[in-house]
């Protein structure tokens, strides 16, 4: 490459670092990066959690043939990266940044083109910057688990559709990698399927009986779905079942006895919290404002086409699914609001900075740098502590797992209640002990098919209380070989391994 192509391009970087709101950008970038790495020696020897070593697991087994039992609603692909950065030698740790805190990172960047295109290039910053400093957010690019891969590509699913929706020249591969964006955040988790739901919904509300011959809708869907056949292929030969992932989002009976899930709404405020809830709910109260011109939209379908219904259909949507069908709510599940509520937000301060502006530009600026510095010390307060004090839990179970995995033969199997990650940690063969042995005969039927040469009963999980019977009457059969305390004194044991005499 000649000289003067290289200096045209670098001129072309530096112009457009030069432009103040992509030098901004990459200042929030480069800060919602410092943050996670300022707390990665802290967690880079966390213990895993359930889900985090199920995902593990799973990449253990594919990568050097650990024995696990594949979970059909967990869609493959963080664990395929998660393997093959095991098969290239990378330890866990180096994992964190690569499948989780970079992912992160990138999620903010997404977030910023989604509000560019929806509303402008100073609410898109500001959403942004709340989605570096947010508390769950950073909080959960701290954990192995995928939803910072899924919701890059749910965000990017959503711009590429308004994309298309905007322009006049209408580009039909817009919606094509929409639907392949869908697919692609449907393999990393399951409820990337809500955005094409919330599409659904939209376009029936913008172009009614027309959707049905609109060349986009099938463009969008025939990209989704053939992005699907290799997972539909893999699910088939795995569980024999093309439709695996689907078991997680399906409540069974006991699930639909639970209450209607109205605690759901408590999250908008347990998520945001003090300024950035207050900010919310101003750009909210102006969104809405489309609920005075109802009858404009019965009438013409083209006042449809705006950013702020398509916000509160969004978050309403993902609110019914929780409340009606699920009837349960986690803070990672309803990450799709959460764009869109940033977005609201910076709606909601950059009104504040309007009204302030027309006594005082400078006064409105001061406001606007204040409310975002309390905006990030409110959710800096949660997220250290939240890391801090979580950052030990299940120690006892990661311990125990390394003992067996230092001292028992590869072909002793042990029972244990935490079996995701004492499959991780331990890499013999584990079985599942179940809340299924009520009684002391129960679980001795148990062993007896099993015969397990090690149990581990922690105060961490749910042990049966067959489990529990059997080991205080048959004290003369097994021998406590590894226990762990909640005390300095060691007088109270919170995991113990028992070895099991035949």
């Amino acid at each position: 490459m000649s000289e003067e192509k290289i200096e045209k391009r670098k001129k072309i970087v530096l112009d457009w670092i030069k432009e103040p709101s992509n030098a901004t950008l990459i200042a929030i970038l480069i800060l919602a990066f410092a943050i996670r790495m300022y707390y990665f020696p802290t967690i880079k020897g966390q213990p895993l959690w359930w889900d985090e070593a199920e995902y593990m697991a799973t990449a253990k087994h594919w990568a050097f043939g650990v024995i696990y039992n594949l979970n059909g609603q967990r869609p493959p692909l963080f664990q395929a990266l998660a393997a093959l950065a095991f098969k290239l030698g990378l330890q866990e740790a180096a994992m964190r940044i690569l499948l989780v805190i970079i992912p992160s990172v990138i999620l903010s960047f997404t977030i910023y083109l989604l509000g560019k295109e929806m509303f402008d290039k100073k609410i898109a910053l500001i959403a942004a910057f709340l989605s570096s400093i947010s508390w769950t957010f950073v909080f959960w690019s701290l954990r192995l688990q995928p939803d910072f891969f899924s919701m890059i590509f749910q965000v990017l699913a959503v711009f590429f559709m308004w994309k298309y929706w905007k322009e006049e020249n209408k580009k039909m591969i817009l919606p094509a990698l929409s639907g392949l964006c869908v697919a692609l955040g449907v393999y990393f988790k399951v409820s990337a399927l809500l955005v094409p739901m919330i599409f659904i919904v939209f376009i029936f509300l913008k172009e009614r009986l027309s959707a049905f011959f609109n060349k986009a809708n099938y463009v969008f869907s025939i990209s989704f779905l053939i992005s699907m056949v290799p997972y539909f292929i893999w699910s088939y030969f795995t569980f024999h079942d093309v439709l695996a992932l689907r078991g997680g989002y399906t409540p069974d009976r006991t699930a639909l006895e639970f209450a209607i899930g109205w605690y759901n709404f408590r999250f908008y405020y347990f998520l945001t919290e003090g300024v950035v809830f207050i900010l919310f709910l101003i750009g909210l109260i102006l969104a809405l404002k489309f609920l005075f011109y109802s009858d404009l939209l019965l009438k013409e379908k083209k006042h449809w086409l705006n950013a702020d219904i398509f916000c509160v259909l969004s978050l309403a949507f993902v609110s019914a699914f929780y409340i009606f069908y699920i009837r349960n709510t986690d803070d990672r599940w309803v990450f799709l609001w959460m764009p869109f509520i940033f977005l609201l937000a910076g709606k909601g301060l950059m009104f504040i900075y309007d009204k302030s502006k027309k006594y005082s530009k400078p006064l409105a600026i001061l406001i606007i740098a204040v409310l975002l510095a309390l905006s990030g010390y409110y959710q800096y307060k949660h997220f250290d502590s939240i890391i801090e004090t979580k950052k030990d839990s299940y120690m006892p179970t990661k311990l125990s797992g390394i003992w067996l995995k230092e001292n028992a033969n590869k072909n002793d199997r042990v029972l244990s209640a935490g079996y995701t990650q004492t499959v991780y940690y331990s890499e013999i063969n584990v079985t599942h002990l179940t809340g299924d042995y009520a009684t002391q005969a129960s679980f001795d039927g148990f062993l007896q098919n099993t015969t397990p040469r090690y149990v581990i009963l922690s105060a961490l999980e749910y042990n049966p209380p067959g489990a529990l019977e059997w080991v205080q009457n048959n004290q003369n059969r097994v021998t406590p070989v590894q226990a762990y305390f909640s005390d300095a004194e060691k007088k109270n044991p919170i995991l113990i391994i028992y070895e099991i005499k035949y």
